[in-house]
């Protein structure tokens, strides 16, 4: 049974830590997201064709040589670094659900790029990836 007074308590404990005035993080945002991809061609064209975000560098994983990393824009500097493992048999599988794993990446779109209905729109790339596109503006 859920109790609520749990779970309110939990969450004044999280809210305790968010410090008054809010002091500058020490970094400056994220460059990129790694995600292991499962067919980077079929990656790339989700991405570039469908989501008008295009594929920006292609290079050697410089720890697995027949490896490729692949880097899609997503805005603001920041990418999406998709990478395949050809010969790595366990990187291939979906991954199951669960802590530390990514449940979804909210990217805000402008309101005029889609018709909305109802709010946000989650799709799911060639690997599974969750994508929640937030209108906004």
């Amino acid at each position: 049974m859920i109790n609520i007074q749990d779970i309110e308590e939990k969450r004044d404990r999280l809210r305790a830590m968010i410090p008054a005035g809010l002091p500058q993080p020490s970094t400056s945002g994220v460059e990129h997201i790694a995600v292991y991809a499962k067919n980077l061609e079929k990656t790339a064209c989700f991405y570039s064709e469908i989501m008008g975000m295009p594929v920006i560098g292609i290079t050697a994983n410089r720890d697995v040589a027949d490896s490729t990393h692949m880097n899609v824009a997503i805005d603001n500097g920041m990418a999406l670094s998709f990478f395949d493992f050809p010969n790595v048999t366990r990187l291939h599988l979906r991954a199951p659900e669960g802590v530390g794993n990514v449940m979804h990446i909210a990217m805000p779109i402008p309101k005029d790029r889609y018709q909305e209905v109802g709010g946000s729109l989650y799709v799911d790339d060639p690997n599974g990836l969750g994508i929640e596109l937030m209108p906004q503006g």
